[in-house]
């Protein structure tokens, strides 16, 4: 299977070019292999909710 990633901005697709959609593959599967994970993972799925006292802030 090819190696998908999919961003969402309040619900609307980003259209990745080939740079952001590697460094998002690696970047995820890099922190999720680095958990010790007990098996491979075949699929990962990310939400993440930006409350308005929080824009902005890292």
């Amino acid at each position: 299977m090819e190696n998908k990633v999919v961003i969402k901005v309040n619900g609307k697709e980003l259209n990745l070019k080939d740079f952001p959609r590697r460094v998002a593959y690696n970047v995820v599967l890099g922190f999720i292999r680095s958990l010790n994970l007990e098996e491979e993972p075949e699929y990962i799925e990310i939400h993440i909710h930006v409350s308005g006292k929080n824009r902005g802030d890292s």
